[in-house]
């Protein structure tokens, strides 16, 4: 058992998996952790009636691969997915324009889990992953999103490329984040739209490259000629809502 959940680790992705309703198992707690931060979620858990057990700092590190936890971890059960159609209604329902972020072969779990923060936070609607070459969804993507995947929709595919066109023919426009593109300062975003970020270091993928209908690019200065891939998508992310209003 323990495998068969997501180990959400750190005070405030605990804490707001906690207020998103996240169906917690169990939360461990550090022996001799008493500060009142702690004993405030620790109250919270207990009131939901979610099972609070102590134990010791050692095998919390364990369980986390020698991570940060800041004396607490929380046991859920894994996460839910969407369907990439109750992403568009749940845009539909908001009447607003379609406003979706994919995730191109991006592995890093701290990447995944920035993107998915920063998608949450500039309002999109919901995230596509595939089934393959992605980030799993674990306790690192918890922690680097913050907890944002507790409320924003993510749907997982088999085929990205696939899905992207199938998009496309319902009026969506697809803007990858690549270097080789025309300046993200003059794109239009303001329309139903995918967002793709790609794969660290290889970049987008030449199928969905090719199938896109633009390609953004940040200008640079100095000798480095790129961004990480979660930073660089974050920064054509809130470009898109500026735009969007």
């Amino acid at each position: 058992m323990q495998d068969e959940y997501v180990k959400v680790a750190g005070r405030n992705p605990v804490k707001e998996a906690l207020k998103s309703g996240k169906n917690i198992n169990k939360i461990y707690v550090a022996e001799g952790e008493t500060d009142h931060g702690l004993s405030m979620i620790i109250k919270d858990a207990m009131e939901k009636g979610i099972y609070v057990q102590r134990t010791d700092r050692r095998k919390m590190d364990s369980m986390t691969g020698g991570a940060a936890h800041q004396g607490i971890i929380a046991m859920c059960s894994p996460i839910e997915f969407c369907d990439v159609n109750d992403i568009l209604s749940y845009a539909d329902e908001l009447n607003e324009k379609p406003f979706i972020v994919m995730l191109d072969g991006v592995t890093d779990s701290r990447n995944a889990g920035a993107i998915i923060r920063s998608a949450y936070c500039a309002g999109a609607h919901g995230v596509i992953i595939a089934k393959r070459r992605s980030a799993a969804l674990n306790e690192g993507v918890y922690k680097a999103s913050a907890g944002s995947v507790e409320y924003i929709r993510i749907a997982q595919v088999a085929n990205l490329a696939q899905t992207m066109e199938a998009l496309q023919k319902k009026g969506l426009f697809a803007v990858c984040c690549d270097m080789d593109g025309e300046n993200y300062h003059d794109i239009d975003y303001d329309m139903p739209l995918i967002v793709i970020a790609g794969a660290e270091g290889e970049g987008i993928s030449r199928v969905i490259k090719n199938k896109a209908d633009f390609s953004a690019s940040i200008p640079m200065k100095g000798k480095l000629d790129s961004l990480n891939t979660a930073v660089a998508c974050g920064i054509v992310l809130f470009e898109a809502a500026r735009q969007r209003g």
